[in-house]
């Protein structure tokens, strides 16, 4: 999970670009000359790149292969953006990514206070009954041992 620092650098720069390459094979291009080539698995805010399948070229152009590669970004001097990838589409939607995610949690919130709502109406009418109840239950106590008393008063006179 991103923090919001990263979430901030993410939106805010052209990282975003780099978050749509997830899940595709690129290459990336060092400061050192050298290039990874391989699946991009994960991107953070800070440019490091996490890839899969890699195919490493050092800057005397020895190759080597990898299962898992991890690039810091400050060692990143290009990125190849593979042609499938709508550049202009990637930066709106990192772009409005966390408007969405606000309105959401906004929905989630909206619904949690309307169920809590609901349960305190639930449960206040059950006190309102219970009260009535007991009201019905009192009355019906006074008015049966008000009857046994009258009548006990007509046999005792």
């Amino acid at each position: 999970m991103a923090t919001d620092r990263e979430r901030f650098k993410i939106r805010n720069s052209l990282i975003c670009l780099l978050k749509a390459v997830e899940g595709k094979v690129t290459t990336v291009e060092l400061r050192n000359e050298s290039t990874v080539s391989g699946l991009v698995e994960h991107v953070d805010g800070y440019m490091n790149v996490t890839m899969t399948d890699v195919s490493f070229r050092n800057y005397k152009g020895k190759v080597s292969r990898y299962d898992n590669f991890f690039v810091q970004g400050a060692n990143i001097r290009f990125v190849q953006i593979p042609d499938e990838v709508d550049m202009k589409k990637a930066i709106e939607y990192e772009a409005h990514k966390e408007k969405h995610r606000a309105d959401e949690i906004r929905e989630e919130l909206r619904r949690a206070t309307k169920l809590k709502m609901q349960r305190k109406e639930r449960n206040f009418q059950k006190l309102q009954d219970k009260k009535k109840k007991n009201e019905m239950n009192l009355k019906k106590e006074c008015w049966t041992s008000g009857t046994n008393e009258a009548v006990n008063e007509k046999e005792n006179g």
